[in-house]
């Protein structure tokens, strides 16, 4: 088998499980989910292998970030966020519990931030708001989450 088969294969038997949980948990559909999955680790490259599993990179963050650019598309969170203004009603995904919690200008900028990668700056001057209010809006988000889960909620408090 050749060396980059070998390191994908082995990429997927260690992270393969807790990919397709965050999948399922994005996508609610165990058939989707495995689906993206598979592409996912079949459109590695030998150079994105070598780029996500370097000393000091954490693999499974790295992983997770291709699988949320992948899912971009499917949830829609493009049009849905970017742009609040031209929207009546906040839809930013549909589905999620901890997201429908959050007032849209959170969505925004949670989104903005955890779905489209965009930087504290990017999201300033496309919101038109200082860094430190979008800050405090991303912090207020992670708020909601941390409140609500309930596996977690005491050990952060």
């Amino acid at each position: 088998m050749p060396l980059s088969a070998q390191t994908k294969h082995g990429l997927y038997n260690s992270y393969s499980s807790m990919l397709l949980g965050y999948l399922l948990e994005a996508l609610k559909d165990k058939q989707a989910a495995e689906q993206y999955l598979v592409e996912i680790f079949s459109q590695l490259e030998f150079t994105d292998i070598q780029a996500i599993t370097k000393p000091g990179v954490n693999t499974y963050c790295q992983l997770q970030m291709i699988a949320r650019k992948k899912l971009s598309a499917f949830l829609a969170t493009v049009d849905d966020c970017a742009e609040p203004a031209k929207t009546s009603q906040p839809r930013v995904i549909s589905g999620n519990k901890f997201i429908d919690m959050m007032s849209h200008e959170q969505q925004t900028v949670f989104c903005g931030v955890h779905y489209h990668g965009k930087s504290i700056n990017a999201l300033s001057a496309e919101l038109e708001k200082p860094e430190a209010e979008i800050k405090r809006i991303l912090k207020e988000s992670f708020t909601i989450i941390r409140n609500q889960r309930n596996d977690t909620a005491t050990v952060h408090r």
